[in-house]
């Protein structure tokens, strides 16, 4: 009898420490699935705050670029300006020399009549 009563305490006993070890388990479970919701939402997050930088950086690369291109621009027309003068400046004897030799032909020409 003493034996019978000792065993059904060890075995009411197991069942105790059998549903404390099923409830933890679930409770666990529990834990565990919440924990990956808060990863997949951090991750989101973190995915939102990139792409918020990334396009960010991209209004800024953008800008950088047209005003490249602006000053790229303003660049060419300075040294258009520039090349022309040197080029007149090397034609300009040229040019005057010529000019002046056509005017006195066509002065001695209508001088000449």
């Amino acid at each position: 009898m003493i034996k019978d009563s000792f065993q059904q305490a060890q075995i009411f006993t197991l069942n105790q420490i059998g549903e404390n070890v099923a409830s933890q388990t679930a409770r666990l479970e529990k834990l565990s699935a919440k924990m990956d919701d808060v990863r997949e939402r951090l991750v989101r997050l973190e995915a939102q705050e990139a792409g918020k930088l990334v396009d960010a950086v991209r209004r800024e690369l953008q800008s950088a670029l047209s005003r490249i291109d602006d000053l790229e621009a303003q660049r060419d027309r300075v040294f258009g300006v520039a090349a022309f003068w040197s080029w007149l400046a090397r034609v300009g004897p040229w040019l005057a020399a010529g000019l002046g030799a056509f005017l006195a032909g066509a002065s001695l020409k209508g001088g000449g009549r």
